[in-house]
């Protein structure tokens, strides 16, 4: 049976690679990207596998788009990976408004966008269905949001989220679990990425195949670690 996977954030960086090598091992692959953001790396994927792929443009930061994705998905799916996330610092000032335009729109696409696309996923999974959500691990293990830096606390609560989802989920034998894709961007110095994305989007395909309901629930390294301090 062709295993159909549901990727966001699937223009670039490690959703695009997660397309490419689930197309390879020939999975038909659902790849969600913003609305007029679609990459010409993703375009060019799509043409060359335009009988096993599907792209949805969808813009997380809209709940009500979110929430309307269910009506737009008509397969069944296998797995759902979450890859979406606001990658640049949103620090605030102590005095700033933490229900705010810039807080709200973070913790929307880090932590209540990943919740909604997993409940529209599950509208069309079964028994046996896995969800994974990329995280970078950062300073997520401190909870303390003291330091008004909005990315640390959608993180935060993003990982609360998706543990209480596995919980809940686990009676109907659905796994889910959190995986920190490794360092591939670039250091604070500009310098080179250790891990390429292909070496972290194997690993976090090698994690999610190993994903049971034994272990549902976890925060897992690419390499199949903890990444729970």
């Amino acid at each position: 049976m062709t295993p159909t996977v549901l990727i966001t954030g699937a223009s670039r960086g490690v959703g695009l690679e997660l397309a490419r090598q689930y197309l390879l091992r020939g999975a038909r692959v659902l790849a969600i990207h913003r609305p007029g953001a679609v990459s010409e790396a993703l375009t060019a994927l799509h043409a060359e596998h335009v009988d096993r792929m599907r792209l949805i443009a969808l813009d997380v930061r809209a709940a009500s788009a979110v929430v309307n994705l269910a009506a737009r998905l008509s397969e069944r799916i296998d797995i759902l990976v979450n890859n979406t996330g606001m990658l640049m610092g949103t620090g605030l000032a102590p005095t700033g408004n933490l229900i705010g335009g810039t807080t709200r729109t973070t913790l929307q696409v880090n932590a209540t966008g990943p919740l909604f696309v997993a409940q529209a996923a599950l509208s069309n999974m079964t028994r046996g269905g896995k969800i994974a959500t990329i995280l970078p691990v950062g300073d997520v293990r401190s909870l303390d949001l003291l330091d008004h830096d909005a990315r640390q606390a959608a993180k935060a609560a993003v990982v609360r989220v998706m543990q209480s989802l596995a919980h809940d989920l686990k009676p109907s034998g659905v796994a889910v679990a959190l995986i920190h894709p490794g360092a591939v961007g670039p250091g604070p110095d500009g310098e080179e990425a250790k891990l390429s994305l292909a070496d972290s989007a194997r690993g976090i395909i090698g994690v999610i195949d190993a994903l049971s309901l034994e272990t549902t629930g976890q925060f897992f390294g690419f390499d199949g670690g903890s990444a729970e301090g």
